[in-house]
């Protein structure tokens, strides 16, 4: 084998291809790349047993074939480490892989091709198309509510509902809902589909995808496979399989408060109390009165911040108690100039939404301090 390629040709799907494997691999084939290599094309694919990624990239120069695998990790460091205008010359001398550039030499130690392991191949019975720029922004809007190691391994991921020509995306860790969804789709009117991605395939999706296209990506789903695909990449990924809570359930129905506010007040004032606030549990007080939000934190060490923020508030007067972490989580997700609040009494959930109502609903359950 052998292949020169540039170094700005091969960064961007190295760095993609780095992200899907795992730093702490039990088995040492894991953190190697799968590199094939045609007279027109390299083609790379990284797993981790869970996700797989398959990156393409055309050659500008004639190569000769062959298939190794390397240390990702390895490869992508030297990569990184060598000018932007560098070129690279690889070739497969026995168990070993060649790179040269310059007056640079590398010799990587490479693991049998027959070792790498492939994820089965996944039968799809959903397949439908829709802009890379609108899901990335779906999964960007919710990805900070999913949670973290949960035993409740369905929470661990977010659910991706398509339902009367939409695509709903949810996450909670029940602490918080969030909610966003793209409409127009274009897919049969009977499509329906309900699926739970993971964790760590939303957040590398949200890598993946590029916000500046109007490009379209091709998404299918199995009974027990996720995949999207474009002419640059395949991502494959497993799904949880388990029934994900009704978060409808989570959403106020009935409303007797309502707050519009300035959301870059807001965040401001919140992100100065945050720093006299508990650092274990983050609990702030909200006392409500008529168009004034008074904001307090203090901490163990009997320090306090005090914040008054006026706002638009109609209802009672009141005090309620949230982890300001999960606020600010929220207000950073809007971009809207002003956010809305709705809830009914101080044990209940909050909702927020950008004052344009654009399909984002966000649910902030509150805390006792």
């Amino acid at each position: 084998m052998k292949m020169t390629i540039t170094r700005a040709a091969l960064m961007n799907s190295l760095q993609n291809i780095v992200g899907v494997v795992e730093k702490k691999q039990t088995m040492p084939i894991l953190a190697n790349v799968l590199i094939s290599v045609t007279e027109h094309s390299l083609t790379m694919t990284a797993t981790d047993s869970e996700i797989e990624l398959i990156c393409t990239i055309p050659l500008e120069h004639p190569a000769q074939s062959g298939t190794f695998t390397v240390s990702a990790r390895k490869l992508f460091d030297i990569c990184r480490a060598l000018p932007d205008d560098a070129v690279l010359q690889f070739s497969l001398e026995e168990n070993h892989l060649l790179l040269r550039s310059g007056k640079s030499r590398f010799q990587l130690v490479t693991l049998p091709v027959s070792d790498f392991p492939n994820i089965e191949h996944p039968v799809f019975t959903t397949e439908f198309s829709a802009h890379q720029h609108k899901l990335k922004k779906l999964f960007s809007h919710v990805h900070f509510a999913m949670g973290q190691q949960d035993v409740r391994h369905y929470l661990n991921g977010a659910l991706f509902n398509i339902e009367n020509g939409s695509i709903h995306c949810v996450a909670t860790d029940g602490h918080r809902m969030a909610f966003s969804t793209i409409d127009n789709i274009t897919m049969a009117d009977d499509l329906a589909h309900k699926v739970i991605l993971p964790r760590k395939s939303v957040m590398e999706l949200i890598r993946l995808l590029d916000s500046n296209t109007e490009k379209e990506i091709k998404i299918c789903i199995g009974e027990n496979h996720f995949r999207l695909s474009t002419p640059e990449f395949i991502f494959t990924s497993r799904l949880i399989n388990a029934p994900y809570p009704d978060y409808q359930k989570l959403i106020p129905k009935k409303i007797d408060s309502t707050i519009m506010a300035d959301r870059s007040a807001l965040k401001e004032a919140f992100s100065r109390a945050s720093i006299l606030s508990n650092e274990k549990f983050r609990g702030i007080r909200l006392q409500l009165e008529h168009d004034l939000m008074r904001i307090v934190a203090n901490n163990p060490e009997q320090e306090e911040a005090e914040e008054l923020v006026h706002l638009s508030y109609q209802g009672n007067t009141m005090e309620i108690a949230f982890n300001v972490t999960y606020l600010l989580d929220v207000i950073s997700a809007l971009d809207s100039e002003h956010i809305c609040w709705s809830f009914s009494d101080p044990y209940a959930g909050v909702l927020i939404e950008p004052k344009e109502k654009d399909g984002r609903r966000y649910v902030v359950m509150p805390m006792r301090l």
